[in-house]
């Protein structure tokens, strides 16, 4: 049966994007991409590893130079109330909402929803 292994978000801004998605997906930059996110240190064009041992998918994120304005990507997460107010503080934007999730955008433009309870 075929399964996620990684998302891919392409984006500007590595330094602004990694953070934000490590947050909203609660998955840490491996040890190498952390040092380099601290250090301001990524080579043109390198990529971000977002990863969880023993827990999939990872997620990319990925320099790009040309980027359609949306689109780029789209999750579900799951969130609470709590959890919510850290990614809007973080920087998501609410869009519009739903009966059981609402739809925002991260700071790039890019949607995503976070999903009230586990479907």
């Amino acid at each position: 049966m075929p399964f996620i292994s990684s998302v891919v978000i392409h984006c500007r801004d590595p330094y602004l994007m990694a953070p934000f998605w490590s947050l909203v997906t609660g998955l840490p930059p491996v040890e190498g991409d952390r040092v380099a996110l601290a250090e301001r240190s990524l080579a043109d064009g390198e990529s971000v590893l977002l990863r969880h041992p023993g827990a999939g998918p990872d997620v990319w994120i990925a320099q790009a130079r040309e980027l359609l304005p949306v689109g780029r990507i789209h999750l579900d997460v799951v969130a609470d109330a709590a959890e919510r107010a850290a990614i809007v503080a973080a920087g998501a934007t609410l869009v519009r909402e739903q009966e059981d999730l609402s739809v925002y955008t991260d700071p790039e433009g890019n949607e995503f929803c976070l999903l009230h309870e586990r479907h």
